[in-house]
């Protein structure tokens, strides 16, 4: 097994895609003493630079692969690496793909994880845990940016974020609380949603989206996802029968009742840094697994049939 003190150069992990968050990914890598490969059309400092992941594949023989370029390129770029017979295992961004798909072997599921990083989030975890022994009644998920502020460095008319065909929108782009929602209380068995394109952004895909779900762990689960909050605002809220647990994850508190449970200092790239070193050491313990992110993607599709019909979907998945 690997950890943050034996990884070593033989560990050459390739990124598929160098974009902000391919760049994330290549620095903590790097950190972690990795030999990173780039498969990108971009000009880039990285000595081991590759146009096209057949290239790629080729030359540079990769251990490990992590797909980070634009959502919508998800499922071909894997595809295209699996017709290289790599035995490599794969880390894809969030989300798994723009639309569910089984067009992948379940021999090759099992090599594939899916970037859910905030699943490593300390608060998250200890949330987690707490909840394990306790009753709950209702949980309120919600995350909130302003779009414009995310890379103010760029014109966000013009981000993956402002378009459909590349994957994005707010249920696809803040993916992680459908994620951490399913992770906690269970695949869902109902839901209704309300939302769309509600502000004055010039993007084509949806701002805002609130969704209500049941599930066997928790009656009434609400998520409420959107690009407009001016300060930034990630939270949780959870009624037990016994207790009320609030999560604060941009200031890293978790409450019970009101009072402070605890405080972590949690560094910009912590969450990947953890989640990049459990892929490295094939630790699935956390990881969201291709059926976990396969389970999100039914759940974004299931919502946008609900804002198009403006009714309740029932899970046919569920067993």
């Amino acid at each position: 097994m690997l950890d943050a003190n034996t990884i070593n150069n033989q560990t050459r992990v390739l990124i598929v895609g160098l974009g902000s968050i391919g760049s994330r990914h290549l620095s903590v890598l790097s950190e972690l003493n990795c030999d990173v490969g780039v498969c990108t059309r971009q000009k880039t400092s990285c000595s081991q630079s590759y146009p096209n992941v057949e290239d790629a594949v080729l030359h540079f023989q990769p251990n490990k692969i992590l797909i980070a370029n634009a959502t919508a390129d998800h499922e071909s770029t894997l595809h295209r690496l699996l017709a290289q017979n790599s035995v490599a295992d794969i880390l894809i961004e969030k989300p798994l793909f723009s639309l569910p798909s089984d067009s992948v072997s379940l021999e090759a599921q099992h090599r594939i994880s899916v970037a859910y990083n905030l699943r490593f989030h300390p608060a998250v975890l200890a949330l987690r845990e707490l909840l394990q022994l306790e009753d709950c009644v209702t949980a309120q998920f919600y995350v909130g940016m302003h779009l414009p502020l995310w890379r103010p460095e760029r014109n966000y008319r013009t981000s993956y974020s402002a378009s459909a065909s590349a994957g994005g929108g707010v249920l696809r782009d803040l993916s992680h609380e459908i994620d951490l929602a399913l992770w906690i209380f269970g695949p869902w068995a109902s839901l209704v949603a309300h939302g769309g394109h509600l502000s004055e952004l010039e993007i084509e895909t949806e701002d805002t989206v609130c969704v209500l779900f049941e599930s066997k762990r928790c009656s009434k689960v609400t998520l409420e996802i959107n690009y407009l909050d001016r300060a930034p605002r990630r939270s949780i809220l959870i009624h037990t029968r016994s207790h009320t647990y609030e999560l604060d994850m941009i200031q890293g508190a978790l409450f019970c009742d009101g009072k402070v449970i605890q405080v972590w200092t949690v560094e910009r790239n912590s969450t990947y840094r953890d989640q990049d070193l459990a892929w490295l050491n094939n630790d699935c313990q956390i990881l969201c697994s291709f059926d976990e992110g396969s389970q999100v993607l039914r759940m974004i599709a299931a919502i946008e049939q609900s804002l198009e019909r403006r009714s309740w979907i029932q899970n046919h998945f569920i067993l």
